[in-house]
């Protein structure tokens, strides 16, 4: 394995592991080093494929397998963050004689769902 080659969405997984690299293993990670030298590439490698982080493990497998595979894979996924807002209820169909209850239900409905 030679110099890696210039790669854009392979560098970008790289500078995406600069930061969790220094966080827990006090590394600072040389991007352009890391792009050249196979072995300074290699051993940052194997010490994020054993890190804590699933996100830092994943960034590494990405980068190991377009390093010794394809060129073409497919980006590491990343877990979405939960939703904030919940899904809106389907609107109930409005019944022929409402009671005081379902009318101030509908009146408070507006303040506590949509857009504000």
């Amino acid at each position: 394995m030679s110099s890696i080659a210039p790669d854009g969405p392979l560098m970008n997984i790289v500078i995406r592991m600069v930061v969790p690299l220094r966080r827990e293993f006090g590394r600072h990670l040389n991007v352009s080093q890391f792009m050249q030298d196979p072995t300074y590439a290699r051993n940052v490698l194997a010490e994020a494929l054993g890190s804590n982080d699933a996100r830092l493990r994943d960034y590494a497998q990405y980068v190991n397998s377009r390093m010794m595979g394809a060129r073409i894979s497919a980006p590491p996924t990343v877990a979405a963050a939960p939703a904030v807002d919940t899904p809106a209820a389907a609107p109930e169909a409005p019944s022929a004689d409402p009671t005081e209850e379902e009318l101030r239900a509908r009146v408070l409905r507006k303040y506590t769902t949509g857009l504000r």
